[in-house]
């Protein structure tokens, strides 16, 4: 507990400079008059109420208590119940008295000299104690006091003079006792201002003369001072303190043309007359000049050894004892001359309109009525004299503000929560009657450390509400930041106790346990803990895993709650709360049952024809590839093919005979092929007769037409295009629309090959090798068909040829040389002629949509247009092979999409169904010809792509760093990642997984696990990196370091990661490799160091632009590189091959 107070005040002194409240106003106008003597100082406010601080041993203060008072208290004095108003206070050593606007004296603290007139028998008194005065009878109304050491003055409405206490001699010494004075003249002494300070009272009459009325004990006595013959009337008196003097009284009076006189002793120049004469024993006239003009003053008062005044342009004047900064002069240095002290409030000069000197301690009052104090904290040890708290223990130099402390109090909504549940913490600060309201903010803190800050309302609370308290007891206090009027830095604390609800639960349910063909439904049921606690996450694996295999990995089934499995084995689901709560549970799913193989005919197709002069008059024949099963019959219809006599098998091959179809009638005939196990299969076979007819005449064979013949349509238009190229527009008479068995509509366009070859001839004469099949497409998908032949022609007579199929929303480039068309056939197992290459987009279906959405949501993006799934197929005699990629080759496909926001970055990204991801793939942004915006893609593969708007991403510790730009580009791309949503931790080094890692992220690499793949030793097939370790390996991006082992964590080196950029090159082709690296590696001081084996790729990328020398001339190969660099690498690679805008 001590050292988080500690932390608390610690947290207190470092943002105090920070709570100075708001610039006053008129509004906060307050006190009227301020008075200190001794360690006690009391004011008044506008209202007439009674405020004090300081010294209060004996009850000085009239709080009740004998507690010093370190702020400025306001002190409530009722008469019979009613608040009495004030228009003078003075406080005395150890007792203080007060003047009401009823004119009567009222008294606190210590009698025992009877200065608090009271009357025998009360020794002292704690609260303010009216006097009962009375004179002939009647109550006496009195309009001026003095409170001395131990003794009392006041004056009457008729301007007589009361005494009473300490060396008054009077009889009754205990009570005000009217004192009968004449002048010098011997006229009845009528006075209209009386000063007291210590053993000193001093009096002025209505004829404007000064009067001697205490001198260690009661003396009256008029004085007479002259000034060239003519005696001196004065205007204000006033009374310093002696206390520690010995040799005398300091006193001051203004005469009425605004001179000052002074007399009294001069220990510390508080004479002003520029020589420390020890004393000066009577009233002495004294000279003060600006810059050479007479000063004329009108307000002076003395302290204990100081004086300071008010001249007629309201500047502040002081001289004397300064061991406290009492002269407010910003020094600790006695002056024995008065000198002008400017006065300001942040740079902003005012003035005061009074001002009160104290012992060590000065005040004064603004225009305002704002209250400013200046010196020491007490006469002889910290009273809090300057009312701020104590918090000065040294010397305030210059004026310093004085406001009231509030009362703050602090409450919780609990006391005792869980993780989550919303906490409602209340800081309440009250201020002093008859005042505003406090205003202002209240800064919440949790053990120690700022949490929020909450501006007061009207009623003066500040609610903060958190559901975010981690497990664990945590202080909560609020601090006061003060407003025009009352104090920063008071504050309360609360102790709440937070602890975390238990794990979430999952419970599996199959939807059968009987033996199966059909996939298994899993649902997933979770039951979470504490109150506003959620489920966050939830995920499952094929395999027995534990939760830190759900990192990176797992198929989301948050909004499913359920999964299909089609194999036996272990599944494990994940769950994790909002908590942060995490829990598996798995099921062994063990009752799908595998059903046979099916067994295979090739071809499933054939003609026979009954004219024995044809070719087709032959035996049929189809292969068999029985996949474990054994043939046990062929079934035309109803009837069986007799073995041996109908059909022979010998191998593999079944042949029907001729002389069974000789005898079928002519159509098509279906052969069902029945196995042992597994589905039968139909061999079609078209039986036909060409059998001439005997009449003697023969039929003219017909000719065949032409597009455009007989008046037709044409359906394809070939012409040059804008781009350069050859653009076939293909017109919607040329497609054929097909509704797919999930209900997709299609449209399926097949390419004549004449009409390809004519496009292929007109490329003679464009300035691009480029054929643009251009489709009006008006529905989900477009499938286009074309021949293998051509497209191996195409390649041979134009090697960088490209067939782009361009849609409404969308296009596909297939570059000519690329498809390995001959390994495709040997695939299929048909000759060159008879392959086809199906090109296909459809938009994705909804689900993806809504997939995408959710993911967006999480990652910070929308989507701009409709995701599209591209695809290539190979295809021959009814079967047909997807083509993922095209071994590395980058291609583009383009997306049109919608401006959005307009305010985001619009990149393109790849989405994998399977993990639920998405990953960036190298965008330029472009424009059709119609105006329409459309992401361009480079990518080497063939996915489903979608366009996105991302927001700018920004971290908190890359503020002013070098590598900012670099970094925020890339994480708004989703290239790169903070270690965490706000942190980036640029100077950490890199690991050769990470780097690997981001290098295939900015290429757009397919990371589609390869079952051929061998992989690496350390490098678990669950870890965050093992797909894109994989993409970088199969990519030659970078090797292991040694057969097995990849060294995942190891520490990449700046020559390493130039090895792996110009690789990176290589594959992008944006750059050629070039050997010219002796003058380029010689630029820096320590090219020596650069390992033989990288030199071609430093040398490369250094011309390249792309990685850059350290200071001082170095390129330092071997030194780790840093998040930053990898960034600033990155981006300039990126930007050499146009991979990102």
């Amino acid at each position: 507990m001590k050292k988080l107070l500690s932390a608390i005040m610690m947290a207190i002194m470092v943002i105090s400079p920070l709570l100075k409240p708001a610039e006053a106003h008129a509004a906060s106008v307050m006190f009227t008059s301020v008075a200190s003597q001794h360690n006690t100082t009391l004011a008044l406010d506008a209202n007439g109420r009674i405020w004090g601080w300081g010294w209060n041993v004996s009850g000085n203060l009239g709080d009740g208590t004998v507690r010093y008072s370190y702020w400025p208290k306001q002190i409530t004095v009722t008469d019979n119940g009613v608040p009495v108003s004030f228009k003078e206070v003075k406080p005395g050593f150890n007792a203080s008295l007060a003047l009401d606007t009823n004119g009567n004296i009222w008294g606190t603290g210590d009698n025992g000299s009877g200065q608090l007139g009271l009357g025998s028998g009360t020794a002292s008194v704690l609260v303010w104690t009216k006097l009962q005065v009375t004179d002939g009878g009647s109550a006496v109304v009195f309009k001026k006091i003095a409170s001395l050491r131990g003794t009392s003055f006041a004056l009457d409405s008729n301007g007589q003079l009361w005494i009473w206490g300490f060396r008054t001699g009077s009889p009754d010494f205990r009570v005000p006792t009217k004192q009968s004075l004449t002048d010098n003249h011997g006229n009845p002494a009528v006075f209209t201002a009386l000063e007291g300070s210590d053993e000193n009272g001093m009096a002025l009459d209505s004829s404007n003369h000064l009067w001697r009325i205490y001198d260690g004990a009661y003396s009256s006595g008029e004085l007479t001072v002259m000034d060239g013959g003519t005696e001196v009337e004065f205007q204000s008196i006033f009374a310093g303190g002696d206390y520690g003097s010995g040799i005398g009284r300091q006193r001051l009076a203004l005469d009425t043309n605004g001179e000052l006189w002074s007399w009294g002793p001069d220990e510390e120049g508080q004479q002003g007359n520029g020589a420390v004469t020890g004393i000066v024993g009577s009233p002495t006239k004294l000279s003060i000049t600006d810059n050479g003009n007479p000063v004329k003053l009108v307000k002076i008062t003395a302290g204990n050894m100081d004086v300071l005044a008010l001249d007629t342009n309201g500047d502040m004047w002081t001289w004397g004892r300064n061991a406290s900064g009492q002269l407010g002069d910003n020094t600790t240095v006695h002056s024995d001359v008065p000198h002008k002290v400017p006065v300001s409030d942040n740079g902003i000069p005012f003035q005061f309109t009074s001002l009160f000197a104290g012992y060590e301690v000065s005040y004064g009052l603004d225009a305002n009525g704002l209250l400013w104090a200046w010196g020491g904290q007490g006469n002889t040890g910290n009273y809090g004299l300057l009312g701020d708290g104590g918090a000065t223990t040294g010397q305030q130099l210059t004026p310093k503000r004085v406001y009231i402390q509030p009362q703050l109090s602090l409450s919780a909504s609990v006391t005792s929560s869980t993780y989550l549940e919303p906490v409602t913490f209340t800081a309440a600060v009250t201020g002093a009657e008859g005042l505003h309201t406090p205003a202002g903010a209240v800064r919440f803190f949790d053990n120690g450390q700022l949490s929020n800050e909450v501006s007061l309302a009207v009623d003066g609370t500040a609610e903060l509400t958190t559901s975010s308290l981690i497990a664990g007891s945590h202080n909560i206090s609020a601090l006061y930041m003060g407003d025009s009027m009352y104090a920063s830095g008071v504050m309360a604390s609360k102790v709440v106790t937070v602890v975390k609800p238990e794990a979430p639960v999952v419970m599996l349910t199959p939807s059968t346990t009987v033996n199966t063909t059909d996939p298994v439904n899993v649902s997933v049921t979770v039951q979470t803990y504490g109150a506003s606690n959620s489920l966050a996450v939830l995920k499952w694996l094929p395999g027995d895993n534990n939760a830190a295999a759900f990192v990176s990995a797992g198929t989301d089934i948050l909004a499913a709650k359920s999964f299909v499995v089609s194999s036996n084995g272990i599944y494990t689901v994940y769950a994790k709360d909002a908590a942060g709560n995490e829990a598996v549970n798995k099921i062994d799913i063990q009752n799908l049952i595998s059903l046979p193989n099916n067994s295979v005919i090739s071809p499933a197709a054939a003609g026979f024809d009954k004219y024995t002069g044809s070719v087709a008059h032959a035996d049929v024949t189809t292969t068999l590839t029985l996949n474990g099963n054994t043939l046990t019959g062929i079934m035309n219809g109803a009837a069986t093919l007799t073995p041996d006599t109908d059909y022979t098998v010998t191998g593999s091959t079944a042949t029907i005979s001729k002389a069974y179809l000789q005898a079928q009638p002519t159509g098509s005939l279906s052969l069902t092929f029945v196995f042992s196990a597994g589905a039968a299969q139909t061999l079609t076979i078209t039986v036909s007769d060409s059998t001439p007819v005997s009449s003697g005449s023969h039929s003219k064979p017909s000719s065949t037409s032409t597009p455009g013949a007989s008046g037709e349509p044409e359906k394809f238009i070939i012409a040059a295009d804008a781009s350069g190229g050859i653009v076939i527009n293909v017109q919607a008479s040329a497609l054929v629309t097909e509704t797919e068995a999930d209900g997709t509509v299609i449209q399926k366009l097949i390419l004549p090959e004449d009409i390809l070859n004519q496009a292929a001839e007109q490329l003679k004469g464009a300035s691009k090798p480029v054929i643009i099949i251009r489709i009006n497409d008006t529905e989900k998908g477009v499938q286009v068909q074309l021949s293998g032949t051509f497209i191996a022609a195409l390649a041979q007579s134009y090697p960088n040829a490209a067939i782009v199929t361009e849609l409404n929303r969308s296009s596909l480039e297939l570059k000519a040389s690329v498809p390995d068309l001959a390994g495709l056939a040997k695939r299929l197992g048909v000759a060159l002629s008879d392959l086809k290459i199906v090109t296909s987009m459809e938009r994705a279906s909804k689900s993806v949509g809504a997939d995408l959405e959710r993911i967006g949501t999480n990652m910070g993006f929308q989507t701009v247009g409709s995701p599209v799934n591209f695809r290539v197929m190979a295809e021959a005699n009814g079967r047909s092979v997807e083509i993922r990629d095209f071994g590395g080759a980058y291609m583009v496909r383009a997306i049109v999409y919608n401006t959005g926001s307009g305010k985001g970055n619009v990149i393109a990204i790849q989405y994998d169904p399977v993990t639920g991801t998405v990953s960036y793939i190298p965008t330029h942004l472009s424009s059709r010809a119609d105006g329409s915006k459309e992401a361009v893609m480079k990518a080497p593969h063939y996915s489903i792509y979608a366009v996105i708007e991302t927001k700018d991403r920004s971290f908190t510790d890359m503020m002013g760093h070098w590598a900012k730009q670099d970094v925020e580009l890339l994480a708004s791309r989703l290239i790169v990642n903070g270690v965490s949503a706000d942190r980036y931790v640029p100077e950490d080094s890199v690991t050769r997984a990470e780097f690997a890692s981001l290098l295939v992220r900015s290429m757009g690499l397919s990371l589609e696990h390869d079952e051929g793949y061998k992989g690496f030793s350390d490098v678990s097939s669950t870890a965050w990196y093992a797909r894109t370790v994989e993409a970088a390996v199969k990519a030659k991006l970078v090797n292991g370091v040694e057969a097995d082992r990849f060294d995942p964590d190891g520490r990449i080196s700046r020559e390493q990661m130039a090895v792996m950029i110009a690789r990176a090159l290589t594959i992008t082709s944006g750059d050629d490799k070039g050997q010219e690296n002796n003058q380029t590696l010689a630029a820096f001081t320590d090219h020596d160091a650069i390992e033989s084996w990288s030199k071609d790729s430093v040398g490369r990328t250094v011309r390249a632009g792309i990685i850059e020398g350290m200071d001082g001339g170095r390129f330092a190969p071997s030194q780790s590189a840093t998040r930053a660099q990898a960034a600033a690498m990155l981006k300039r690679f990126l930007k050499k091959v146009d991979f990102i805008e």
